[in-house]
């Protein structure tokens, strides 16, 4: 969870850019509000099913296709998480690569180097390689409870670099002021308000909603952490769930403007992976190496999370079968690194996933369980505009996820 936060959180400075500050500030309290909303009414509805599992659960409301869907978005959707940290470790190493290893009077900056392809091709044969043979044995694992350690390690590493970004933001928003911002030159003034810029070509508020479900989606953990609780109280539940949204919204709020006052103009698809203005960052360097090693240990469970999904919906069970286990976590992994070293659009994956695996999962499935069994006892206004924010919800995530499509192909 932790990771799924930090790269969520981690990729919103260009979208701020995009969306306007203040705006995208909003947008980001619409995201948790409704994330908060879908959450209570899916263990609502759960509650008087008698059952604490999402699939079971619509599969006794709405029936075994769209329980099928759960696990089919649930598979893609670790998949997915699996690809994005491949993406990342593959950036990440690069970064660390040209800083430790590089003579800077050849290369001045990583984006000089990366562009000689056959620098980046020997960095990804150099490291990835080994790199991906010592992870396939972690992934066959079918117990990966020796690994909780690393959740914890990811809650550090995400509390340091949001530390790191509060701290430098000062620095960077100075040297912005002194060396790039001219007052009679408005294309070198940041964008705090105009809204319009999302509103392009690229249909950018939409991939920006994406990302943005992306960042908030938990619902598959939801019932699992409602059966823990000594109560069954729903105050209680919603304290629970609204203290969690408060909590994330404020770790959210702390990096989005931290990281926007650290690039104002421009930023990289990652604010961890932007050009430093030290000649000796050491503390954003071991951000990166933290979140290297935190991201090689989170495979394997993200893993287990999608073979479980998988096994689910092919035999009806979430019993791991040796062979079909080897077979699958050979081939979803290696093309998994392939994608990670030839692909490096992350805001663009992770609008994918979000417009339509964390759309379905968060917003139209429990919106159409909450409809389907509450709607006799919902009153008329409390009807329509339970339809109408489903409705525009998951339309405006799909958009995004449709995109983000269209974009891979550009």
């Amino acid at each position: 969870t932790s990771l799924s936060i930090g790269t969520g959180c981690l990729t919103f400075t260009k979208k701020t850019i995009q969306f306007g500050f203040v705006w995208f500030g909003v947008i980001l309290i619409i995201g948790g509000l409704a994330t908060y909303w879908t959450l209570v009414g899916l263990v609502r509805v759960a509650k008087k099913k008698g059952d604490m599992e999402y699939s079971s659960t619509c599969r006794k409301i709405l029936g075994k296709v769209p329980s099928y869907l759960i696990d089919v978005f649930a598979s893609l959707y670790s998949w997915g998480i699996i690809i994005t940290y491949e993406i990342i470790m593959n950036s990440l190493i690069g970064r660390v690569i040209y800083t430790f290893f590089i003579d800077k009077k050849i290369y001045a900056n990583f984006a000089a180097y990366e562009s000689l392809k056959w620098n980046t091709a020997k960095m990804k044969a150099i490291v990835l390689v080994p790199l991906n043979a010592l992870l396939f044995p972690l992934c066959l694992a079918k117990d990966i409870g020796k690994m909780k350690f690393f959740g914890f390690f990811g809650i550090i590493a995400l509390a340091y670099i949001i530390i790191v970004l509060i701290i430098e933001c000062p620095f960077f928003y100075s040297y912005f002021l002194k060396n790039v911002y001219v007052k009679e030159d408005k294309s070198t003034h940041p964008n705090w308000i105009d809204m319009t810029r999302a509103f392009n070509s690229d249909l950018d508020f939409f991939t920006g909603f994406a990302t943005i479900v992306f960042a908030f989606a938990n619902h598959q953990g939801a019932l699992p952490v409602y059966r823990t609780l000594n109560t069954n109280d729903e105050t209680i539940m919603n304290k629970v769930f609204s203290r969690s949204i408060l909590l994330t919204l404020a770790i959210y709020f702390t990096t989005y403007i931290s990281s926007f006052l650290t690039t104002p103009l421009k930023s990289e698809d990652l604010i961890i992976f932007r050009e430093s203005i030290f000649s000796n960052d050491i503390f954003m360097n071991i951000a990166q190496i933290s979140i290297i090693l935190e991201l090689f240990f989170l495979v394997p469970g993200n893993y287990n999370s999608m073979r479980i999904s998988i096994f689910h919906v092919i035999y009806g069970s979430e019993e791991v079968r040796n062979i079909p286990n080897i077979i699958i976590s050979f081939v979803t992994h290696v093309v998994s690194a392939l994608i990670g070293a030839v692909y490096k659009e992350i805001l663009n994956y992770i609008s994918l996933l979000g417009g339509f695996c964390c759309t379905s999962i968060c917003f139209l499935l429990p919106g159409w369980m909450m409809i389907k069994v509450e709607w006799e006892t919902m009153t008329k206004t409390k009807r329509f505009f339970t339809v109408l924010g489903i409705s525009l919800l998951c339309i405006i995530g799909y958009i995004g996820g449709i995109q983000a499509v269209i974009l891979f192909f550009k």
